[in-house]
């Protein structure tokens, strides 16, 4: 960070790394980039700043980082990372080959370790598992994304960009739309539980307008069964999690032009 300080997250990647015995190291962005990381001249570059000091971070890459942007990994998901597309398109970052991981499934404990949030709803009617609030990796370092959570017992997906970025608006509508209904009640602290069991059709409401503005302003159709994930992760992830708006999140979470177009949003907002 500009600070010089490590985040939870690059902190709770370096010891998930160190577990595998990988050669990972935490760098503040007015370092050079090493020439080779455990012998290997190509290596991921998790790009752990909060979407709050991204911006900066970009518009003044240091020059070894400069002919590295391929081997970029950003972070998006859940209330500290939330989302950066409209950031990254800027930059031209928006594409299958650049690596994008949707954290919103992961927590970092308090004691730094990785702790998986992803709920399961039951069986289809295929007898597979329904599987909600899952991490998910698109990109070039997809695959290495993916071993070092599950090699931590949390769950992460591999995709391709086009269904990756269905699953970040969904966890996108979930994390501003939630909230937003909660903070409004009288009685506070409200949960994300809360919102899910006493406030369901206002909750319902909003999720399917939003679903109905993606298509039109971003070309997205979210996935099927998308209401029943929302709900069955707030009502299951959600108990203990009380809802909040943090003005330095506002861009990447309840300022989102796509969202700002629903006239009910405004209206709580």
């Amino acid at each position: 960070r500009p600070k010089g300080d490590s985040t939870p997250l690059s902190n709770c990647l370096l010891e998930m790394g160190q577990q595998a015995n990988l050669a990972d190291e935490v760098l503040t962005p007015n370092l050079d980039l090493p020439a080779t990381l455990g012998g290997n001249a190509e290596y991921p570059i998790y790009i752990c700043l909060p979407p709050q000091d991204l911006t900066a971070f970009l518009t003044s890459l240091p020059e070894s980082y400069q002919g590295r942007t391929d081997d970029f990994v950003f972070f998006s998901g859940g209330p500290r990372y939330g989302n950066i597309e409209d950031v990254l398109k800027q930059r031209g970052f928006c594409r299958d080959t650049m690596t994008q991981v949707l954290i919103g499934g992961l927590r970092i404990a308090p004691n730094g370790r990785p702790q998986d949030e992803s709920v399961n709803l039951g069986l289809d009617s295929q007898g597979d598992a329904k599987i909600a609030n899952q991490c998910a990796a698109c990109g070039k370092w997809a695959g290495a994304m993916a071993e070092r959570l599950e090699r931590n017992q949390v769950k992460c997906a591999t995709d391709f960009y086009r269904e990756w970025r269905r699953k970040m608006w969904e966890r996108h509508v979930y994390d501003a739309c939630f909230t937003l209904l909660g903070v409004v009640r009288e009685k506070q602290p409200t949960t994300l539980a809360d919102v899910a069991n006493y406030y369901e059709p206002e909750a319902s409401d909003m999720v399917w307008e939003m679903s109905q503005l993606l298509r039109g302003w971003r070309a997205i159709t979210l996935m099927y069964g998308f209401e029943e994930r929302i709900f069955g992760t707030a009502e299951q992830r959600g108990t203990e999690t009380p809802c909040t708006l943090e003005d330095d999140m506002y861009p990447y979470l309840w300022g989102n032009q796509v969202l700002l177009q629903s006239k009910m949003f405004c209206e709580y907002l």
